[in-house]
């Protein structure tokens, strides 16, 4: 959930004392003997600052690992009928959402059926990677979107993808053979596939770059006490606040010092996020 699938051959062989030494607690659940062989679920706690130290040496940027929803227009093209499917004809569409990995962070919304979409697609259909699809989307309010762009050509696929998530813009391409989607394997196959490269290109947005330290001076009344404990919730449950401490405080406030791993904006942003709203008009910036 935090590891992009091109650097997972980093970890791929790993020392068991390694692991060890990241994990603050564990329970066991669900213990049971089956045929004289022990069963059980184990939910593992791991330390953040120990796993991220471990990431670090391996060389790899972790990624925080929020869960995404996006709506996707898998968009179907049989270059030699010059025909578009979107829905009923389009397997990716109808099997999209059966193929989910537990790991994964993005939660696809697919579109409902619409004659008109169709419509516009098939007279569009020379120009749909030049297109601008913000009036197509903009009837499901969002503004963030991937379109997915499948030419067919016999058991060949070339797909082409626009994935606008945040103010992003990310264009991507890839060619595959050999994949006949009557086959329910292959079908499978691909869409993985798929869900991997914008599953590694939302990680790549949310990426966490601990050499980025950022020091900042936050202060908050010390008279509201759910105030207090939401600010602490989020310092303590935000991935890119390294560390964090109290550094003076008095009947009236509470003076933090935090290290945060980005920009001032980001900051900002994630705490907006968390309904933590913060003045920066003074040198010290302040909880409202």
């Amino acid at each position: 959930m935090t590891v992009s699938s091109n650097e997972m051959i980093k970890i791929k062989n790993f020392n068991a004392f390694e692991i060890k030494n990241l994990i603050d607690s564990f329970d066991i659940k669900n213990e049971k003997f089956i045929n004289d062989t022990y069963k059980a679920v184990l939910d593992v706690n791991f330390n953040k600052q120990n796993t991220f130290l471990y990431f670090e040496k391996k060389n790899i940027f972790p990624s925080i690992p929020y869960n995404k929803n996006i709506i996707i227009l898998p968009i179907l093209i049989n270059t030699q009928t010059s025909n578009v499917n979107l829905f009923n004809q389009n397997p990716f569409y109808k099997n999209w959402t059966i193929f989910k990995k537990e790991y994964h962070l993005i939660n696809y919304i697919l579109p409902s059926e619409d004659l008109d979409i169709v419509k516009i697609l098939n007279e569009k259909i020379n120009e749909l990677e030049d297109y601008n699809f913000t009036n197509i989307i903009k009837k499901y309010d969002t503004n963030e979107y991937i379109i997915c762009l499948i030419y067919k050509d016999k058991s060949n696929y070339k797909i082409f993808s626009k994935i606008k998530i945040n103010e992003d813009l990310i264009i991507d391409s890839k060619t595959f053979s050999d994949k006949d989607i009557n086959d329910q394997k292959k079908l499978e196959s691909l869409i993985t596939i798929l869900k991997e490269i914008y599953e590694d290109k939302w990680k790549e947005i949310n990426k966490i770059n601990r050499s980025v330290k950022l020091p900042l001076n936050i202060s908050i009344s010390s008279k509201n006490f759910k105030k207090n404990k939401d600010f602490n919730k989020f310092l303590s449950s935000t991935e890119q606040i390294s560390n964090y401490y109290i550094k003076d405080f008095n009947n009236e406030k509470m003076n933090y010092k935090i290290l945060f791993n980005g920009s001032p904006n980001q900051f900002l942003s994630i705490a907006e996020q968390k309904n933590i709203l913060i003045s920066t008009e003074n040198q010290i910036w302040e909880v409202k």
